[in-house]
């Protein structure tokens, strides 16, 4: 059944879930969510798995919704309002028939994740709903008077909400220096020259405009090769990997982008540093902190532990009564040691706004 309508022309928003694999030998990108953490900790909220979303880019969304049924926003703070009020994210927010959700522009991210109790229904295409920006494979690009489908699931309303969450929004406030994202070494990093591995790590680097769901370029300084290296035989390539051209800047692969190419490829982000990548926006500053493999696999699983374990409580010390305007009921629920944890009809109100 219909879920929701698109009010407005969004500036991107798509359907995505954790992505297209097992087809890379036949040349299909990944695709999927950009900040993979952020979509799986939206879902986890819900009860879901690895199924449909919505990856709004730059905001400006606004949907109506037709049924009642469970949601959670995640990932860069869009403002969300429902019914012109401010609502909290990274919490399960119950939504009535005709209720309006809006985002505005970020503030501390490029991505945010609309999802719901079961998943939006989407035909997949190759084992996936996502959808690829530039090809006709999969899923779909949000527009004006579009409709989403979901099968309708009956939910008692509980308010979860994550006790951990990615910190973006200090992310974003800190300085250059202070702004390292773990990378390991690429199959060509030894064919660096001796003064551009050094200047690598102790340089920073702007995302530029050039950027979008296949790729990043960076500004910073020329990165240059060892006399004696020539170019690599094509090869496999996936997302977070930095590949330099003749013009020696550095390129990030994407969630979009090809699985195989020709230019060296000199660092990876590892998995835990993508995310808080995939979140950066044009003019923004970073640098690399170089790790081992091993290193890499214990962040990982910490950020799985942190994230994925024992991260979901519940508002259960709650007063709850019943507010009459004019002839219309609402119920609110309030805590009894935290003025600033309201619910109204489900939905957690923000109020450090």
């Amino acid at each position: 059944m219909k879920i929701l309508k698109v009010l407005n022309n969004p500036i991107f928003s798509t359907i995505q879930d954790a992505g297209r694999y097992g087809f890379e030998n036949q040349g299909v990108p990944n695709s999927g969510a950009g900040d993979i953490l952020s979509y799986r900790l939206g879902n986890h909220l819900l009860g879901n798995r690895d199924v449909p979303s919505v990856e709004i880019i730059h905001g400006n969304l606004e949907v109506e919704f037709y049924s009642e049924c469970l949601i959670s926003i995640t990932g860069s703070d869009m403002t969300p309002k429902i019914n012109s009020v401010p609502v909290k994210m990274w919490e399960s927010i119950q939504i009535y028939e005709s209720d309006i959700l809006t985002f505005s522009t970020q503030k501390n991210g490029l991505r945010a994740y609309l999802s719901i109790k079961g998943g939006f229904k989407v035909k997949e295409i190759m084992k996936s709903s996502s959808t690829h920006s530039n090809f006709d494979v999969g899923g779909k690009k949000l527009t004006i008077n579009d409709f989403l489908y979901w099968d309708p699931e009956i939910v008692n309303f509980q308010n979860k909400k994550l006790n951990i969450c990615p910190d973006y929004y200090k992310f974003s406030q800190l300085e250059v220096s202070e702004k390292k994202l773990d990378v390991i070494k690429g199959p060509e990093y030894n064919n660096l020259s001796s003064t551009s591995k050094k200047k690598l790590l102790d340089s920073k680097f702007k995302i530029s405009n050039r950027m979008g769901r296949t790729g990043v370029v960076l500004d910073g300084i020329k990165i240059e090769f060892s006399k004696n290296f020539t170019d690599i035989i094509s090869d496999g390539t996936c997302k977070g990997v930095m590949q330099v051209p003749k013009d020696g800047k550095l390129y990030v692969l994407m969630e979009d982008s090809q699985r195989i190419g020709g230019y060296p490829r000199i660092l990876s982000f590892t998995s835990q540093s993508l995310n808080y990548f995939s979140q950066l926006m044009p003019g923004d500053s970073l640098m690399f902190n170089l790790i081992t493999i091993e290193e890499a696999h214990i962040k990982a699983k910490e950020m799985e532990d942190n994230f994925f374990r024992d991260n979901l409580s519940e508002n259960l010390n709650m007063n709850e009564f019943i507010l009459t305007h004019d002839n219309e009921k609402f119920t609110i629920k309030s805590d009894k040691n935290n003025n600033k944890i309201i619910i109204i009809d489900g939905k957690p109100i923000k109020l450090e706004f």
